[in-house]
């Protein structure tokens, strides 16, 4: 399969990998195309003034975006931030080879929101990771609230699959659910092989289910 990885919150280099780039490159030795669609400062690329760059991490593609991670920022400026990464992404990923799956991981949601963007485009399933509940911090207030749980739930709803990062997460997800049996618990506790095996285990059901589905169109 030809996998797109979205995550705009990777862990930074100098705080051990990020769970997704463990999985990406798992998928990878076992004959997937992987690619990462991130910000610079995940994978310690200085772009200078140029706004994407392309680089190989531990063999995965990753494509990467001259985007601000100050975790100082918030307000506006934060959400100007995400807003960028989203939109880069989403043109970035109509230009690479269609994807059979996309993984996306929030916050912020607006990386998830190109995720589901370009899933609807391709016709292709997306497993959405929760790793806080969003909106929360000082990205929103007052109405921009209320816009972004309605943006939250929309992608929940459409999601194929929710990986909830702790328990409490999925039990939150779940109370908003039409489908809470679609909602999976798969916990960051360092045993890499335990995450591999059930996001494996996550990707192969979700992908025969919609290969299964009466109602599945063909992608572009």
């Amino acid at each position: 399969m030809n996998i797109y990885i979205i995550a705009q919150d990777l862990d930074f280099c100098d705080q051990g990998e990020d769970r997704f780039f463990k999985l990406g490159r798992k998928l990878n030795s076992r004959g997937h195309d992987v690619t990462v669609f991130t910000v610079s400062g995940a994978v310690d690329l200085d772009l200078g003034k140029k706004k994407i760059g392309l680089v190989q991490k531990n063999g995965l593609k990753v494509i990467a975006f001259n985007v601000g991670r100050d975790p100082r920022r918030g307000g506006f400026k934060k959400l100007f931030a995400c807003l960028k990464f989203a939109r880069m992404t989403w043109r970035q990923g109509q230009r690479h080879p269609r994807p059979d799956l996309v993984i996306a991981a929030s916050p912020p949601l607006t990386a998830v929101l190109s995720a589901l963007k370009l899933t609807e485009y391709y016709r292709v399933p997306l497993v959405m990771e929760v790793r806080e509940l969003w909106p929360g911090g000082n990205l929103c207030n007052g109405v921009l609230t209320k816009a972004c749980q309605r943006m939250a739930q929309k992608t929940y709803e459409q999601a194929g699959r929710i990986i909830a990062c702790r328990p409490e997460i999925a039990a939150a997800i779940k109370e908003r659910l039409v489908e809470p049996d679609k909602v999976q618990v798969i916990e960051d506790r360092g045993d890499e092989r335990l995450l591999i095996e059930k996001y494996e285990g996550a990707i192969e059901e979700l992908t025969v289910k919609n290969k299964n589905s009466p109602h599945r169109e063909e992608g572009k």
